[in-house]
């Protein structure tokens, strides 16, 4: 079967199809789906604003060193991790 193009993804093609009932659940879910990732996000927001600190002055003395370098690998590994799912995902195609 082949995938649904781009443009046809954001238009249910049974809505008219379907009874009230069958759209109501659809458009019930949809906002479920809307509100969850609006309490993910809200939920993101407010970890990221509790977030201690940090000095800069302290990450280039012997004793910031580590942290500087979990900072710097964490990023490596998303920049990697990225990578590997776009490779994935081109190659899928």
């Amino acid at each position: 079967m082949p995938r649904l193009s781009l443009a046809s993804r954001s238009h249910d093609p049974y809505w008219d199809l379907d009874g009230k009932g069958a759209r109501r659940s659809r458009t019930q879910r949809r906002l479920a789906q809307w509100t969850g990732r609006l309490i993910i996000v809200l939920a993101i927001v407010v970890v990221a604003t509790r977030l201690p600190s940090v000095d800069p002055a302290v990450l280039t003395t012997p004793a910031g060193k580590p942290i500087l370098a979990g900072a710097i690998f964490s990023i490596l590994a998303a920049a990697a991790l990225l990578a590997v799912a776009r490779i994935r995902s081109v190659t899928r195609h």
